[in-house]
């Protein structure tokens, strides 16, 4: 019976970052697109957050690479910076599971930004303040998507 679980629960999971990944696909008007949070980056930080163990830096640079090609960007730039950043929430989980939402979501910036960063250095074709707001508008979702996740976790019970 416990085996049904773990196979339901990494169903769960794979589910949620598809749903992550259609979102990030949905057109947006060009005077919105900047104001698209990293939704997939958000799934991969929660799993990684509450599941240790399930998501991983390689699960994450798997997702990475899908998404590399999926948004037809440079193939790798998504999975180094996706691994990077769940190694990084990976080697301090325990501390951001003690923090209050509002101080996980401020931690968890550094870490979008960390991706934004990376991209923009590597593809020099988003420049500007505009570039900057994806991570601000994760930021302020955080919550919502935590509780969100949270939730789906509790009710499918994955562990």
């Amino acid at each position: 019976m416990a085996k049904v679980d773990q196979s339901q629960g990494g169903i769960i999971i794979i589910i949620t970052l598809v749903l992550a990944m259609v979102l990030m696909l949905i057109p947006l008007p060009d005077s919105l697109r900047f104001l698209r949070p990293e939704w997939v980056l958000l799934t991969l930080m929660y799993w990684a957050m509450a599941l240790p163990r399930r998501v991983g830096v390689g699960y994450a640079w798997l997702v990475g690479l899908f998404m590399d090609v999926l948004m037809g960007g440079i193939l790798g730039i998504l999975a180094f910076s996706y691994a990077l950043v769940v190694y990084l929430v990976l080697h301090f989980h325990l501390q951001l599971r003690q923090f209050p939402l509002w101080q996980q979501a401020l931690s968890l910036m550094s870490l979008i930004l960390l991706v934004h960063v990376m991209t923009v250095l590597m593809t020099p074709i988003m420049t500007g303040w505009h570039a900057w707001l994806p991570a601000v508008v994760s930021t302020l979702l955080w919550p919502i998507i935590y509780v969100f996740l949270r939730a789906v976790r509790r009710t499918f019970h994955v562990s």
